[in-house]
């Protein structure tokens, strides 16, 4: 299913037990145990994986990731990411948004056993589901009901508590129940990997390219690539301009240490640029060059090889 391997993620002792995710012929079957044996039921929301844990040749758990809560109070507390990174980078979280051990199968360590395994193997899947990875789990837990140990014990961390809404018809009702908000990392570096300036390349659409970090560049001490570009002479008439010369070339620079190779490229990457990476290229003055590819083309073609040259010197 979509290239995804079903292939068991682990082997854990005498118990034979495995992880993978469903095959579209067991998603009814899926779906009516959660049902069943769940008291939120089947439904999942998003960008969605479902996996079965297979004990001694039995399904024995089921599990079901979806896209992240919208919003989280103690989530962006922790991440220190802003509104649009937020918006940007949500999709690399994802929402473990049922997880059942199934009745006649419980037994000591194994919820936290399924766990272990599925999130070995989660990012990949998405990555190939989906057509990008997941850096972070999180999940909700009813204190009336659960105590999350299982979580814990699979290296979760209990970060706070929600503040009792939840998300109806696009509005946010007022039910009263707080949950207790979990967080796994599945990155070492994932809290810089989801708040950081620039893209990170494990983050960036553009795959292909033979990318690096940006967020590790000096861009704005004295002798950082904005003031080297300073340097460089504008051979543009001054009427009409509205974006200083370091400021483009420094988009351009960026872009190709992405691994840019035509002008085509280098206005693709400019286009993905998030606010706050453009907003450390252009302190000053707070306007941002536009997201728009065509300006390093007019650019090249205006001022010929004048520029380039002085740039190489």
């Amino acid at each position: 299913m979509f290239g995804i391997d079903i292939e068991p993620a682990s082997t854990t002792g005498l118990h034979s037990l495995v992880v993978r995710p469903i095959v579209p012929s067991e998603r009814e079957r899926f779906d009516e145990t959660l049902r069943a044996e769940h008291w939120l039921g089947d439904s999942l929301v998003g960008e969605v994986m479902r996996y079965v844990a297979v004990e001694n040749g039995r399904w024995c758990a089921l599990l079901g990731f979806g896209s992240a809560a919208l919003c989280v109070r103690s989530r962006e507390e922790l991440l220190g990411w802003s509104d649009a990174q937020r918006y940007r980078r949500l999709r690399y979280i994802t929402n473990n948004q049922r997880f059942c051990i199934l009745d006649g199968h419980r037994r000591p360590n194994l919820a936290s056993q399924v766990l272990s395994a599925t999130l070995k193997r989660l990012s990949s899947d998405f990555q190939t589901r989906w057509g990008h990875p997941v850096v972070m789990v999180e999940t909700f837990t009813d204190p009336s009901r659960h105590l999350g140990t299982c979580y814990q014990a699979s290296n979760f961390t209990k970060v706070g508590m929600t503040s009792g809404y939840s998300r109806k018809a696009g509005h946010f009702v007022h039910h009263g129940d707080q949950k207790v908000y979990w967080a796994r990392y599945l990155h070492r570096n994932a809290v810089r990997l989801l708040s950081s300036d620039f893209d990170h390349p494990l983050l960036s659409p553009r795959r292909t390219m033979n990318a690096i970090d940006m967020n590790r560049l000096d861009l704005d001490s004295a002798e950082g690539l904005l003031a080297r570009l300073e340097s460089v002479p504008d051979p543009r008439d001054p009427r009409g301009i509205r974006h200083r010369l370091a400021v483009i070339l420094s988009i351009a620079v960026l872009a190709t240490l992405r691994g840019a190779t035509s002008l085509v490229a280098i206005g693709e990457v400019a286009a993905e640029l998030p606010e706050e990476a453009l907003a450390r290229l252009s302190p000053a003055t707070g306007h941002y060059v536009a997201h728009d590819p065509s300006y390093v083309q007019s650019s090249r073609r205006k001022h010929g090889r004048s520029c380039h040259q002085r740039m190489d010197r």
